[in-house]
């Protein structure tokens, strides 16, 4: 019986095993009742694969998020029995909304490695056709959190811990509803021109302002929504898109920074709400991988959970001294054309928020800015890009410098 011939993998300093970003493909955040997760996964995934230009056959790693379905991370299963691929690894990567960004960093760990070459990272999810995040239980003590100090009291929906933190920044910065109201209106500006944005109709100060209160101070408007979604990347080795044409972007550098707790403290009454130790030392991490200073990040995506942390993030990572982010979004600093763009395809809270696929989202658009095809969103003359997603209440974070080249 004839022997299947074996790939070898090169190894030495001549293979460059760097991980590049050739290939996105996306479905538009929505809700899709009349279609499986594996539907909308198949979708984002061809469309990947067709802008990369890569055959399925060549894809040797497959790295996906929770689908929400208790498929016990067997979907990926079923994806390879419809798309006919015998990937080398798969795994299904559970860890809250970080969940994206783990399975890009364990697939260029994979790269790095040379056990592949060629990888799909994905999620799609279907939650606002299964209801999901109504059946978390609005009014039972949440497994998930400290039993002792959180689980009698606590949502598990975690929108009550999200307000204090933008309660207790208020107290401290001066900032106001009306600065919270602006990030909103920010991001529905970018939507507006993004055809893969859920929410594009306009929106103002005011109307954020007068939409129904969720928790003090947050309002509708001022929240995600919950929807379906899907999203595709083809990460592989440099030395395999030389073959290719499309233009590669780098996974320049990888940061991921965990503190002490899940949603709020229960060491101490020192630790802060307001500002996020993650989200500074894992971009302090990415970008040193990197080799670039924060200053030279022309455009970034922010997993910001509520126009609050719109604020709060982008001064923990640095762009801005604590406080004056008011100031750098009534005077556009953070708007096309700003000193540091921020969420320019419309950010989670108007691109759409399915969580096990939103970073996928974010870094499409990063990478979509560094090779010029944002249209009216684009960045001028954008070689570096930053996106950041979390777990917990930005307690866990992890940053990627993605650049051009």
């Amino acid at each position: 019986m004839a022997q299947r011939p074996v790939r070898v993998v090169r190894r030495g300093a001549d293979v460059n095993r760097d991980p590049v970003i050739v290939g996105v493909g996306r479905v538009k955040a929505g809700r899709y009742p009349d279609r499986t997760e594996a539907e909308l996964a198949i979708e984002a995934i061809t469309a990947a694969l067709d802008d990369a230009d890569v055959p399925k056959a060549r894809i040797e790693g497959l790295f996906t998020t929770p689908d929400l379905r208790s498929s016990i991370g067997l979907q990926l299963n079923l994806l390879c029995e419809y798309m006919r691929i015998v990937p080398k690894i798969a795994a299904e990567v559970n860890c809250g909304a970080i969940a994206p960004g783990l399975a890009i960093r364990f697939a260029c760990n994979e790269i790095k490695l040379g056990n592949i070459e060629v990888a799909v990272c994905y999620g799609a999810e279907r939650e606002a056709s299964t209801g999901w995040f109504q059946k978390l239980g609005w009014d039972e003590g949440a497994d998930i959190l400290e039993p002792t100090a959180q689980q009698l009291y606590g949502s598990p929906a975690g929108v009550w811990a999200y307000a204090l933190s933008a309660q207790r920044y208020m107290h401290e910065t001066g900032a106001t509803e009306e600065d919270f109201a602006r990030a909103a209106v920010r991001n529905r500006e970018s939507a507006s021109t993004n055809p893969f944005a859920a929410f594009q109709r306009p929106i103002t100060v005011e109307d954020v302002l007068r939409s129904p209160k969720l928790c003090s101070p947050l309002k509708l408007l001022d929240a995600p929504v919950s929807l379906d979604g899907a999203a595709a990347v083809v990460i592989c080795a440099e030395e395999f898109a030389a073959s290719l044409d499309r233009k590669p972007i780098r996974i320049a550098g990888l940061g991921q920074y965990h503190d002490d707790s899940l949603l709020v403290p229960t060491d101490d009454c020192s630790k802060p709400i307001s500002r996020f130790v993650s989200a500074e030392r894992a971009a302090g991490l990415a970008l040193e991988e990197a080799g670039i200073p924060l200053a030279d990040v022309d455009v970034a995506e922010l997993y910001a959970p509520f126009s609050a942390h719109e604020l709060m993030i982008p001064e923990d990572i640095g762009w801005f001294e604590r406080g004056e982010m008011a100031h750098a979004l009534k005077t556009g600093q953070t708007s096309l054309g700003g000193t540091i763009p921020i969420n320019t395809d419309g950010g989670v809270l108007s691109r759409g928020h399915p969580w096990a696929v939103t970073a996928f989202y974010e870094t499409i658009a990063i990478v979509q800015q560094l090779r010029g095809e944002m249209g009216p969103n684009q960045v001028e003359r954008a070689r570096a890009g930053l996106v950041h997603c979390e777990a917990g209440m930005l307690n866990d974070s992890l940053v990627m410098v993605l650049r051009d080249g």
